[in-house]
């Protein structure tokens, strides 16, 4: 029994975790996407010449499977 409940403690820790991780990059996308609103075509231009597609990703849904993949790069 003791077991059983350490491995929920451990699980629930987990999910913790990640929820306030994704929280996170919640929290820096959409601060991004309200940079980017801000600036006018010049600007975003710039930032294409500079980073190619990069700012196609500000309208991506950010899932744990999509940052597993970007975190390998």
């Amino acid at each position: 029994m003791e077991k059983g409940f350490l491995d929920k403690v451990e699980d629930n820790t987990a999910v913790r975790i990640w929820a306030e991780t994704k929280h996170v990059i919640q929290n820096d996308l959409r601060e991004m996407k309200e940079i980017w609103d801000q600036w006018d075509d010049e600007t975003k231009q710039l930032f294409y010449c500079n980073y190619s597609d990069l700012p196609y990703l500000l309208s991506v849904k950010v899932d744990k499977h999509l940052f597993r993949t970007l975190a390998q790069f």
